[in-house]
């Protein structure tokens, strides 16, 4: 059966370091569930950025499971101590710099991987100083952007994916 949350990382696996700042590059870290998940893996994990965050879905196949239907929730995030940053500040700062880079791979590697198709439409919501209801569940404090998309996934090999440089 295909593990879409596995197709998944091994996409993320392949995407090319993001510049974080002048001495420091991440490649991007990929993990899924809920936000009761999110806060266990933030109180156990030294927190790597950018995040690629999979919320819960359901799976979907009419084909015996050769292939899945999914509709991925994604929030890409990245921390950003400042808290009195504005947005136009925020915007320079984590989305030209990091998240919008990141969420270009990320569509990339979904769309040109061997083992993932892409709907022609997706949706893209960015977040300043995330929080959910004017709470701040995730401890750190968060530039994000949530990408959602349908990503139809087949059980083929990952071949090599070149990704255009941004």
């Amino acid at each position: 059966m295909i593990v879409t949350e596995h197709r998944i990382r091994d996409i993320v696996a392949t995407i090319p370091e993001i510049r974080l700042n002048d001495n420091v590059c991440n490649k991007p870290f990929f993990h899924w569930g809920d936000k009761f998940e999110l806060i266990r893996w933030m109180k156990l994990t030294k927190r790597p950025y950018p995040l690629i965050w999979l919320l819960p879905t359901a799976d979907t196949s009419a084909d015996r499971f050769t292939t899945i239907n999914k509709t991925c929730n994604f929030i890409i995030a990245t921390r950003e101590p400042i808290e009195d940053l504005l947005n136009n500040q925020r915007y320079i700062k984590s989305f030209d710099v990091i998240l919008n880079p990141t969420l270009n791979y990320l569509i990339q590697g979904l769309t040109k991987s061997s083992i993932s198709r892409v709907t022609d439409e997706w949706e893209v919501f960015k977040f300043p100083n995330y929080a959910e209801a004017k709470e701040n569940f995730t401890t750190d404090v968060w530039d994000a952007s949530t990408f959602n998309i349908d990503v139809n996934f087949n059980d083929n090999c990952l071949k090599k994916i070149i990704y255009k440089t941004i």
